[in-house]
């Protein structure tokens, strides 16, 4: 069970809680729809500027969905209400979002949990630590496809989706191994939602998965992408 923490004013401190875990838990004062969003935003100010998600917009509500529901290109159109693979939230794009936001509207019964698992404890030793930085993957986004790394250089961000990333030589296809088989063997953090939770996580370092959904379970989570 993750620890809950306070959220704190001062851009700096935030900024420090962060930096302890790459995640944190806050619980909004009250408890429906709107506020939560409110408490969200204002946690997202102190952090940098809002991304649009895949749909264009700033603010998106997201729920487990049926394959033929989710966006074509989405995680969810390969998985659908089975359990999602840990990913970074926009690694579809060029440079993801630092910060990810989510809020628990409704938990739904039974809650789909949502794991975290800081990359950094994946224990890469340097040179595989310099094949995340060199094998080139293609990372697959329609017709704004492009050419990147699964780790940036000099360790600024860690790129993995595996509904958009796929490699294009033998290098590449061993650096996708490496993260899959590492992260198959690691223990993460396990977050059981409670309505009016809000977490907080450095989308560079932590990446982010989902338990399996039961049809119709209701779960609603609230989503803000954030850029420093």
């Amino acid at each position: 069970m993750l620890e809950r923490e306070t959220v704190v004013d001062d851009p700096q401190q935030l900024l420090g809680l962060l930096a302890k875990r790459g995640w944190f838990r806050h619980s909004a004062e009250a408890m429906h729809h709107g506020s939560i969003l409110r408490e969200m935003g204002q946690v997202g100010e102190r952090l940098g500027r809002r991304v649009r998600g895949r749909a264009g917009a700033l603010e998106e509500v997201v729920e487990p969905r049926h394959l033929e529901e989710a966006h074509p290109r989405s995680l969810s159109a390969r998985y659908g209400l089975g359990a999602l693979p840990f990913h970074v939230e926009l690694s579809h794009r060029t440079r993801p979002c630092r910060y990810l936001l989510l809020g628990c509207i409704d938990p739904g019964s039974p809650s789909a949990a949502t794991m975290l698992l800081d990359w950094r404890t994946l224990d890469f030793s340097r040179e595989e630590l310099n094949l995340l930085e060199e094998a080139p993957v293609l990372v697959r986004a329609g017709r704004r496809s492009f050419y990147s790394t699964i780790l940036a250089m000099g360790g600024a961000f860690f790129r993995y989706d595996p509904g958009c990333l796929e490699a294009v030589d033998e290098r590449g296809q061993r650096a996708l191994r490496l993260v899959e088989d590492r992260i198959a063997g690691a223990p993460s953090d396990v977050h059981h939602w409670c309505q009016g939770d809000i977490l907080i996580i450095d989308n560079w370092r932590v990446l982010h998965g989902r338990s399996p959904s039961d049809q119709g379970s209701g779960r609603r989570l609230a989503r803000i992408l954030i850029d420093a």
